[in-house]
């Protein structure tokens, strides 16, 4: 049972940089709070740069993942992409499973834009797409439905040939992914 105690704290600090920075604060404590007895003084002892550089790792195994999940945004974003990822891995990932913590990151692109201008413009129509498409296919939803603001037929096309297109591309756009059953193949429409 201890065991499963330290590795779940092990995971939580290499996940979760608040509780990282609390429990190198007062590991003790807090391994005590979770349930554990000597392994907050040994895992204190086991240098905090070591955790760190375990949870960048981490961190960047999860922006390769969800990079993957997402080409069109990765793409339309360019190095943003990975500084906008990083301020969403500061909190733990969204699921267990890539195409969760993918789901969750076009979340927080969405939050972004409402608050800031997110560039290009076009940029969170072509997340939302992606993110529909994974949850036809990931998370075997029936029908899934899109109407997203920009033409993201033009403009995928456009960025598989390696444009990053400039402009506004506003067009409305319907995408819709349906199956009959959860084991028929998965159609996809997109106007």
């Amino acid at each position: 049972m201890e065991l499963a105690l330290l590795q779940k704290l092990v995971a939580q600090l290499a996940s979760d940089r608040a509780f990282r920075e609390t429990f190198f604060a007062d590991p003790a404590r807090v391994a005590a709070s979770e349930g554990l007895t000597g392994a907050g003084e040994a895992l204190s002892q086991s240098h905090c740069e070591q955790l760190r550089q375990f949870a960048r790792v981490l961190q960047d195994r999860r922006l390769a993942q969800v990079g993957e999940l997402l080409p069109l945004t990765h793409k339309a974003l360019g190095t943003r992409f990975a500084d906008l990822f990083h301020n969403y891995a500061i909190t733990p990932p969204s699921g267990t499973r890539p195409c969760e913590d993918a789901l969750g990151f076009v979340r927080h692109l969405k939050q972004h834009a409402a608050t800031e201008r997110l560039e290009p413009e076009w940029s969170l129509s072509l997340a939302r797409y992606e993110a529909a498409q994974i949850e036809a296919t990931w998370l075997d939803e029936r029908l899934v439905f899109r109407c997203l603001p920009h033409a993201v037929r033009k403009l995928s096309a456009l960025l598989a040939v390696g444009d990053v297109p400039a402009g506004s591309y506003r067009r409305l756009s319907l995408a819709l992914w349906w199956r009959t059953s959860t084991r028929s193949r998965l159609k996809h429409w997109l106007r």
